[in-house]
């Protein structure tokens, strides 16, 4: 599996993490809804959950649920348009139309 992350996003992301320190992993999951389908990241409330694989990538701690770990080769973690705005982007994203 290859999932990179920019430096913009390492920054932001370390930003993130260290607001809460009880929080020290991610948690990365496959979403789906009105408009789009695509992976969501957050900071992890808890440990990792039955059924998630534990990434290390590039030194974070991600917890990933199973569909969003099988299809991460190629995937990035970068900044979108505000350094609260941290995306997981694969060229294979799925983009719907409206609801």
């Amino acid at each position: 599996m290859i999932l990179t992350i920019t430096p913009e996003a390492r920054q932001a992301v370390d930003a993130w993490l260290a607001r809460d320190p009880s929080r020290p992993a991610l948690r990365l999951s496959f979403a789906g809804g009105c408009g789009a389908l695509g992976y969501r990241l957050a900071p992890a409330a808890s440990g990792p959950r039955v059924g998630e694989r534990v990434l290390s990538v590039e030194g974070f701690t991600i917890y990933a649920d199973y569909k969003s770990s099988a299809d991460l080769d190629g995937a990035r973690i970068e900044v979108g348009e505000s350094p609260d705005d941290i995306l997981v982007v694969h060229d294979r994203s799925v983009v719907g139309g409206m609801c």
